[in-house]
C-alpha cells in the first residue's frame, strides 16, 4: 500500500509496511519512504495561528472556505449582526494574503441572519451554496439544517429553505460536504439526546441529500459527544471532536480513516491530532481540497472566547 502526501517534503509517495512496526527511514532512491504502519501522520507546521483581521473579542468560530481559499465563512457573536450568533464573511484576492477587513460583514440575502440563531455554515466549493444551522420558525424543532444558493459570488443569496429530509425534532448541524460535495455529515441530538455525526449521501450535485445514516463504531457515550466532522474531499478520512464531560480539557480534534469507501470509520482507527490540541478547548476542524491548509477554532487565548486559527498541513492520503 501506498501513501500520496500533498506537500511532497522528502519524498512524494511514502509506502506502508504493514507487517511490523518498522522505524521511519530516509527517502531511497526510487523516493519510497517507509512508514511502519497503515496510519495517517498529520505533520502540522505549528500548533496554528490566529487568522489575521477577522477574530474579534466575541467568540468566532465554525470556519469554512471556499476551494480557491479566497472567501471565508464562519459564526460571530460580535456586535453588528441580527440575533444570537450569526453568519459572517470575509474575502481577500489571494491566499497568501490577509483577509480585507473591508469585506468583514454578516452574510447578507434574504434572511440568511435573523434574529434566532445562524450558526456553523458551510460554504459549497464554489462558494454558491451555503448550508447553515438555525432555530428561526419554520423548522421541525430545536436548530434545523436550511440551504441557499446564489447565481454569482457577486450575487445575493437567494430565499433559504428548510431540509426537512436531514432534519429532526432535535438539534442538528451541517458541516461542508465532503466525498466529492455527494456526503454531508453532520452534528444531531436525535438519538439519545447528546450528538453524534451522521452522513447523508445524494446522488448528484444537483440531487436532495438522502435519508441521514450514523457511523456505527464512531459515536460519542456518556462521558461526551461526538460532532464537528469534517470529510475530506476523497472521502477516506474524516476530522471531529470529541467533547468530554468533567473533564479540564473539554474539547479534542481528531482523525479517524479508512482504505477504502466500502469501509466504515472505526474508532480504533482514531488518532488525536498532535500540535494542534492544548488544554483548552479545539473543535470546528475545515481542510483545503489539496490537505495544505487546516483551519479550526479555539479558546486558548484567554480571556477572548473562540478565535479562528489556521496551520499548514502535509497530509498522506490514499493512493
Amino acid at each position: 500500500m501506498e501513501w500520496r502526501t500533498s506537500a511532497g517534503r522528502c519524498a512524494v509517495r511514502r509506502r506502508v509496511v504493514a507487517l511490523a512496526a518498522l522505524p521511519f527511514v530516509a527517502c531511497s532512491a526510487d523516493d519510497t519512504v517507509t512508514l511502519g504502519r497503515a496510519a495517517p501522520d498529520p505533520l502540522f507546521g505549528d500548533g496554528g495561528r490566529p487568522v489575521d483581521k477577522i477574530n474579534s473579542n466575541g467568540d468566532d468560530e465554525d470556519p469554512t472556505l471556499t476551494a480557491d481559499l479566497l472567501q471565508i465563512y464562519f459564526t460571530s457573536r460580535r456586535p453588528g449582526g441580527s440575533g444570537n450568533g450569526d453568519i459572517w464573511f470575509a474575502t481577500r484576492a489571494s491566499r497568501t494574503l490577509p483577509f480585507d477587513i473591508d469585506t468583514l460583514n454578516p452574510a447578507v440575502g434574504e434572511e440568511v441572519n435573523s434574529e434566532y440563531q445562524e450558526l456553523s455554515p458551510a460554504i459549497s466549493r464554489d462558494g454558491l451554496t451555503l448550508w447553515l444551522a438555525s432555530d428561526r420558525p419554520g423548522g421541525l424543532g430545536g436548530l434545523d439544517i436550511w440551504q441557499t444558493e446564489r447565481s454569482s459570488r457577486d450575487a445575493p443569496w437567494g430565499p433559504l429553505s428548510n431540509l426537512t429530509n436531514l432534519n429532526s425534532t432535535s438539534d442538528d448541524v451541517p458541516r461542508p460536504p465532503g466525498e466529492g460535495e455527494l456526503v454531508m455529515p453532520f452534528a444531531s441530538q436525535r438519538d439519545g439526546g447528546q450528538f453524534d455525526i451522521y452522513l447523508a449521501r445524494r446522488t448528484s450535485l444537483q440531487a436532495p441529500f438522502g435519508d441521514p445514516q450514523p457511523i456505527p463504531n464512531l459515536r460519542g457515550d456518556s462521558s461526551g459527544t461526538v460532532q464537528g466532522g469534517f470529510l475530506t474531499d476523497d472521502g477516506l478520512m474524516l476530522f471531529f471532536q470529541r467533547d468530554a464531560e468533567g473533564e479540564g480539557d473539554q474539547g479534542d480534534l481528531y482523525l479517524s480513516w479508512r482504505r477504502s469507501l466500502q469501509e466504515p470509520f472505526e474508532n480504533e482507527n482514531e488518532l488525536r491530532l498532535p500540535l494542534v490540541n492544548t488544554a483548552a478547548r479545539e473543535r470546528d476542524p475545515w481542510v483545503n481540497g489539496d490537505h495544505t491548509r487546516f483551519f479550526f477554532a479555539s479558546d486558548r487565548l484567554m480571556g477572548k472566547g473562540f478565535d479562528i486559527f489556521a496551520t499548514t498541513l502535509d497530509l498522506p492520503v490514499f493512493e
